[in-house]
């Protein structure tokens, strides 16, 4: 069974990668074939070592496996708890990897457990540092992957902190 995959539109000046987002089952069992399937060369995952270990316990060790690639990993991790948030920074500097990686012509694939929350935070976040407002990101990205966008407060609360910041990520044209 093919998991669904959606693209989420960057408005961005320049040729970028694309950024795509899905959930756990979509890339879990075959993380390279989830990859190739929309030509993406790095996946960043939002789940907890827990979440993993329950579903797919083999994808833990690919996550670590290929994101100890020195300068262009295959895998950005930052495990991140179902409905809620991390501390800014580590976001912060995961939506940073994930911009330097479209800035290179680099496609990445986004997940969380359902693909909806805590991927659009990182959504969200990216899409800003591309020149999106961020209402209008949060629109685009719900209208990309219906029912996606932030679950709740401190989801929201941590995107509108972070806005400012994200904007300062923008690549050069």
């Amino acid at each position: 069974m093919l998991h669904r995959i959606d693209e989420i539109p960057l408005r961005a000046a320049v040729r970028t990668g694309r950024l795509f987002v899905t959930n756990f089952s979509a890339v879990g069992p075959d993380p390279g074939g989830a990859l190739d399937r929309v030509g993406a060369s790095v996946v960043a995952c939002m789940l907890t070592p827990h979440e993993i270990e329950l579903r797919y316990p083999d994808y833990g060790e690919w996550l670590v496996t290929h994101s100890d690639t020195a300068g262009s990993p295959r895998a950005l991790w930052l495990p991140t708890p179902d409905g809620g948030v991390t501390t800014d920074g580590p976001v912060l500097e995961l939506v940073e990897a994930v911009v330097a990686s479209l800035d290179r012509g680099d496609s990445v694939l986004v997940h969380c457990g359902a693909g909806m929350a805590r991927t659009a935070v990182i959504g969200i976040l990216t899409m800003v540092a591309f020149g999106a407002d961020p209402a209008i990101a949060a629109v685009d990205f719900r209208a990309a992957r219906p029912g996606g966008g932030p679950d709740g407060l401190p989801q929201e609360r941590q995107i509108a902190r972070l806005v400012p910041r994200a904007r300062q990520l923008r690549p050069s044209s």
